[in-house]
């Protein structure tokens, strides 16, 4: 099945970006990041789900929070790593409203992020203690997975993106979990998850460590469950629109072929009409 997150559309308004991808027929739609709170939001999407027949999946930084801040498992500030709990608590409380059953996270960060440095160069600041941070995390992901088995809500746990310039900045030290196939793994000997495997991310976090990014794939391949898509130079997630014979769509069917019931996002950002042509090369055969 194919979906379509919400952040492909830049608008502040949520329910302006569901009507617009619905009256498109777009029925699959991931809520994520990039439209701001307001009161009436939760209700609005229960309208628009009921009056398109809609399905959902939940992303990370949705719903927005009142106050913006970074979303980090791993923090070892407790500030944070409370309300980063408490997000999901909230986001969880929202799912169960809209009969949402899919809820995927990202994984932690092991520094700290301001809410302007999101996808572009961060600067010197507290780094935490690498078993610390594996903890809170490992620790935090399973009181939300057990909170989600509750109300029989599936969730899966994606993977991060490491820049170069981000790398060269932190004196070639990688600050973000599971980037590549050794850090997923590694991952794994800690925590039970589904892996959500953001392919854009993996082509940017391969070239950075000087990795084979078809052998990555090939790799994890075996433990995708659910798949982000989205183009990409391989320097900075740019989220384009997808392109015929790319090699970051190639892997995409190769996974596809091995998974035949994968879910897919596409995570491109552009307008409807770049969208709509996205989704036909995803829908090389017909699982939309």
């Amino acid at each position: 099945m194919i979906y379509v997150s919400s952040s492909c559309i830049h608008k502040k308004n949520i329910a302006e970006v569901v009507q617009l991808l619905a009256e498109n027929d777009i029925r699959n739609i991931e809520l994520s990041g990039g439209t701001k709170y307001y009161d009436e939001l939760e209700n609005d999407l229960i309208v628009l789900k009921h009056r398109y027949n809609l399905n959902y999946a939940c992303h990370a930084y949705f719903p927005p929070p009142r106050n913006s801040f970074v979303v980090n498992l791993a923090s070892c500030n407790d500030k944070i790593y409370k309300q980063s709990i408490e997000h999901y608590i909230r986001c969880i409380d929202m799912l169960r409203t809209l009969k949402c059953k899919v809820l995927s996270i990202h994984a932690g960060f092991l520094i700290e992020i301001g809410t302007d440095e999101i996808g572009s160069r961060l600067n010197d600041r507290i780094v935490y203690e690498k078993d610390k941070a594996y903890d809170r995390f490992c620790s935090a992901y399973e009181k939300i997975v057990e909170l989600c088995n509750e109300n029989e809500i599936e969730v899966f746990l994606e993977n991060n993106v490491l820049s170069a310039e981000n790398y060269e900045e932190f004196a070639k030290h990688n600050y973000m979990m599971m980037t590549d196939y050794a850090s997923i793994m590694a991952m794994k000997s800690q925590l039970k998850f589904n892996l959500l495997l953001d392919l854009g991310h993996l082509h940017v976090s391969s070239k950075t460590l000087g990795l084979n990014y078809f052998e990555e794939c090939n790799k994890l391949k075996e433990y995708v469950r659910w798949i982000h898509i989205s183009e990409n130079d391989g320097i900075f997630d740019e989220h384009k629109p997808l392109i015929k014979d790319s090699i970051i769509l190639e892997e995409f069917r190769k996974m596809y072929d091995y998974h035949p019931n994968l879910n897919v996002t596409l995570e491109t950002t552009g307008n409807i009409d770049e969208i709509c042509k996205s989704i036909k090369l995803l829908d090389y055969r017909k699982i939309y």
